[in-house]
């Protein structure tokens, strides 16, 4: 039994270390705070597979979604300032938001915080044509006035980045700043994040490089041809952070406002409001519940909060246990290998559970396996593993069905459909791979 600080850490470092040796990922940073203080940050792997440079504790990583936290507590700081109130319409503060419906009058503050304004989710990011002007949010408001909402706004939840774009503006329109400004001012630097920011150009010296799934030269991430970058977008997606600032960003929140210097970036009576359930998601136990900003959930008998990012390259989730002093953040410069048994068999070490190993993903084992070898080929390792050692893999269908479709979206066709036609063989009773193995199989 594990009963200090360093014999988990070491415990940690090993199962890390193997996990990234063995996955089929580039990096990865993590982040551990224990007692409310940081117990542990530590990079694996590289930045960039072409050049080898290591992550390191200064490598930063977009945030992507976590970056709507950010946006939850600037929101809230100007309600404790009585410059916006939850409950006005959206058009109180933005008279130029306008939507294809009527509907879009009755959408307030909260609604767009908790994901309940009927709002729709945004398709085209176009990282491939950024932005970069102070007037781009605005512009982006402007531009969705030929959309319509989904649902009557209040009625429930359905995640929308559309909505948090609009936070942004609103919190620049309000200030009379730029909506990357006043993040740096009032969360960032009294949150003692010293490297991070919203601004691309001010991360770029140590920002990891975002991978994407390739199959050309073996299976595994290769370089991604855009960068996830926009500021049309910022409020959404764009914080970049390395794994000790997003530490300082969690103690901040665990101690509902305070930083450990003795200032408040908001009260604990904000923190009641943002961490109560506001709709249920079913999205599962860890995410059952909105807040305003956060998902709140339960993982093995604690509360609590957290939200997950990605976007094109870069994956990444911030969990805090409120009632415990512990919080986790995980981040990788690759979208495909999903993190969910990076940061379970962490808490677990934290809580007294000692996991041996980091389950790997058997979606992507046998892809690379059916990539190379075929699906026959496949199945047969399969079959022996589960002789002996499937319980070194998560078995999960439907990262399956996304693997595939990831290789189909990169262009290699051919080894979607056979990584289909081995997941309907291991998944006989489901209908999602079969119906897209048809799907494939009939286009032209």
């Amino acid at each position: 039994m594990m009963n200090t600080n360093e014999q988990m850490i070491a415990h940690l470092e090993h199962i890390l270390s193997e996990y990234v040796q063995f996955e089929a990922m580039p990096g990865l940073a993590v982040g551990i705070v224990k007692d409310n203080q940081v117990l542990y940050t530590q990079g694996f792997g590289v930045r960039n597979i072409q050049t080898g440079d290591p992550v390191d504790k200064n490598t930063l990583f977009h945030q992507a979604s976590i970056s709507k936290t950010a946006v939850g507590t600037g929101i809230m700081q100007l309600v404790e300032r009585g410059m916006i109130d939850l409950d006005a319409t959206v058009t109180t503060y933005l008279p130029y938001f306008i939507m294809a419906d009527e509907r879009f009058r009755l959408i307030t503050v909260r609604q767009l915080l908790n994901h309940t304004s009927g709002m729709p989710d945004e398709d085209d990011y176009e990282w491939d044509r950024p932005q970069y002007d102070d007037l781009s949010l605005e512009r982006y408001v402007r531009s969705i006035s030929s959309r319509s909402l989904l649902r009557d706004p209040g009625e429930h939840f359905f995640y929308s980045n559309i909505s948090y774009e609009i936070l942004g503006d609103i919190i620049a329109k309000v200030t009379g700043m730029s909506f990357e400004q006043y993040m740096k001012k009032f969360i960032i630097e009294p949150s003692g994040m010293r490297s991070s920011t919203f601004f691309k150009h001010e991360a770029d010296e140590h920002l990891a490089t975002p991978h994407v799934l390739r199959v050309e030269n073996g299976y595994g991430g290769g370089i991604s041809e855009i960068f996830p970058y926009n500021r049309a977008h910022g409020p959404s997606s764009t914080l970049y952070a390395n794994a000790e600032d997003m530490c300082r960003y969690a103690i901040v929140h665990l101690n509902r406002g305070f930083t450990p210097e003795g200032q408040t970036i908001l009260s604990p009576q904000s923190y009641d409001e943002m961490w109560k359930p506001n709709d249920f998601t079913g999205h599962g136990d860890e995410s059952s519940a909105i807040g305003l900003s956060w998902f709140i959930g339960e993982y093995k008998g604690f509360r609590i909060v957290s939200h997950s990012g990605m976007d094109t390259g870069f994956q990444s989730k911030l969990i805090l246990l409120p009632d415990t002093g512990i919080a986790v953040a995980v981040m990788t410069n690759c979208d495909y290998v999903w993190l969910n048994s990076v940061y379970t068999a962490i808490l677990d070490s934290l809580l007294g559970l000692y996991p041996p190993s980091i389950k790997r993903s058997l979606a992507h084992h046998l892809s690379k396996i059916t990539t190379a070898s075929g699906v026959d080929s496949a199945l047969k390792a399969f079959n022996r593993l589960q002789d002996n050692g499937l319980e070194r893999y998560y078995v999960w269908e439907d990262e399956f069905v996304c693997t595939a479709n990831m290789l189909f979206d990169q262009g290699n066709r051919e080894d979607a459909i056979r990584l289909l036609e081995l997941t309907v063989l291991l998944f006989p009773e489901s209908s999602t791979p079969h119906n897209r193995l048809q799907q494939l199989l009939t286009e032209s």
